[in-house]
């Protein structure tokens, strides 16, 4: 172990070999009139230079003797500074510390370096959600900052019950904080103690966004498209998961927390159902059930009635079919891949170019384009409102990961269809009820109303009925 010693010189160039050639190095001199000792700052990116400078002035202050009075050993264990996060003997460990943000310190005649948090914060502000935004309701998300998201839980959260965990992952010479929030009184111990063991079990070199625990936290991350985790950039869903019982984790350097355990009518309530009236948020949650009906369903049946049950669809709704599909070239199942694949195509496409190009792609794509398939008979126009349906349906659930996973059942559905009609529909549809039934996380299944049930009781199921009538009942 290369070890710092009492010649200060030495100590810098084994520092210097061991960092390299780096260009964003910065090394500032200076020197402690008191104590008669140089001393030297090593740091990347930028520093505090008021804390730098409030660190100077308390060695300046310090008496020439200080550090012969307390000792090394004494100093390493009670380091004087107040930036002192921790003091290394080691020239490797304080290397490290360095790509870690923060600032290593060395002092003249002291055999070894101080690790000081002097970095200048450079994360963005508290802004409003971006992915979840809402009418009504708290315009706060959360950002970068593991600290400030806890922060964030705790000024909003306001409860001495909230447990805050720590899970530091080592892997690789590199490593990344998690921390995981529970309820004191609310929260199981054994989904608490799951949590924690799952995160033990992460072997990760690069975890740059929860997005990457989620495979080590989920029951089924290879054989279910279906996500068992939340994801979500809100603080009010983060304290109303905590109410539930549930366990919030935030990853250092993601704006996403994630909570588990889920349930699958979790993920079809949006945040403002709690802040409009009952009615207004009863009526879309049931809007949303049947979005998902659309997105699955509409396509598939549509191609089994044309190509298999003709018989089923009423003799002027036939007719009319009929008169839109004259000349189209493409079978009904074709006509949906077609139309299917340039939707996905657009909106994937719409994602990633930047935002006014985004809404002109979109706009170009939907309405000149659609109109001119039409137009040329490649496919039929009740085809094209068919599948606007599906697109505008498949945007209505409130957990994006979700509406993928639908988007994705779908083409499989269309499969079924084309190759054994209703049949086909039939068979998908149970196959899809019993694996969904099938799914459990931290010993709650996936159909489970446990924490709707939990929050409100009955008047938070399917429906959000007023809570004041469980208020008045007691």
């Amino acid at each position: 172990m290369d070890v710092f010693g009492a010649d200060y010189e030495q100590n810098k160039k084994r520092l210097i070999e061991e960092i390299g050639d780096q260009a964003d190095l910065t090394i500032k001199y200076a020197y402690a009139t008191s104590l008669e000792k140089q001393l030297t700052f090593f740091y990347f990116g930028e520093a505090d230079m008021q804390r730098m400078e409030s660190c100077l002035r308390y060695l300046n202050g310090l008496p020439a003797a200080y550090f012969k009075k307390r000792g090394s050993e004494v100093e390493r264990a009670k380091p004087s500074i107040s930036y002192a996060e921790s003091v290394q003997v080691d020239v490797k460990k304080a290397v490290k510390s360095l790509y870690l943000d923060r600032v290593v310190l060395l002092l003249e005649g002291v055999p070894f370096a101080y690790v000081l948090q002097l970095k200048k914060g450079m994360n963005r502000n508290v802004e409003q959600p971006t992915i979840e935004p809402v009418i009504r309701g708290p315009k706060v998300s959360f950002i970068e900052d593991l600290n400030a998201n806890i922060a964030l839980v705790r000024q909003y959260g306001d409860d001495e019950n909230l447990i805050v965990a720590e899970h530091v992952v080592h892997y690789k010479n590199k490593q990344k904080t998690i921390r995981y929030i529970h309820h004191k009184e609310k929260t199981e111990p054994a989904v608490v103690d799951e949590v924690a063991e799952r995160l033990k079990g992460i072997k990760h070199a690069n975890i740059e966004d929860s997005g990457k625990v989620e495979s080590f936290l989920d029951n089924s991350p290879l054989y279910s498209p279906f996500p068992q985790i939340q994801t979500t950039e809100r603080v009010d869903r983060i304290l109303g998961g905590l109410e539930e019982g549930r366990v919030a984790i935030f990853v250092d350097g993601s704006p996403f927390a994630i909570m588990v355990p889920t349930t699958f009518e979790q993920q079809l309530q949006a945040a403002d159902d709690y802040y409009e009236r009952w009615m207004i948020s009863s009526l879309i949650r049931i809007l949303r059930y049947i979005a998902l009906i659309i997105t699955l369903f509409v396509a598939p049946v549509y191609i089994a009635l044309v190509s298999f049950h003709q018989g089923l669809i009423p003799d002027e709704l036939s007719l009319t079919i009929m008169n839109t599909r004259m000349n189209v070239p493409f079978p009904a199942a074709g006509e949906v891949i077609v139309m299917t694949l340039f939707i996905e195509l657009l909106r994937e496409a719409s994602i990633r170019l930047p935002s006014p190009l985004g809404q002109t792609i979109g706009l170009v794509g939907g309405v000149v384009v659609g109109q001119a398939v039409v137009e040329a008979h490649i496919v039929s126009s009740i085809m094209v409102i068919i599948i606007a349906l599906t697109a505008i349906s498949s945007f209505a659930v409130p957990m994006y990961n979700l509406s993928l996973s639908f988007r994705l059942l779908s083409f499989i559905a269309i499969v079924f269809a084309s190759m054994f009609g209703l049949f086909g529909v039939a068979c998908f549809f149970i196959a899809l009820t019993i694996h969904l039934a099938s799914l459990h996380n931290y010993g709650v299944h996936y159909f489970s109303l446990k924490f709707s049930f939990k929050k409100h009781g009955i008047y938070d199921a399917i429906l959000r009925l007023p809570t004041v009538l469980k208020d008045k009942k007691g």
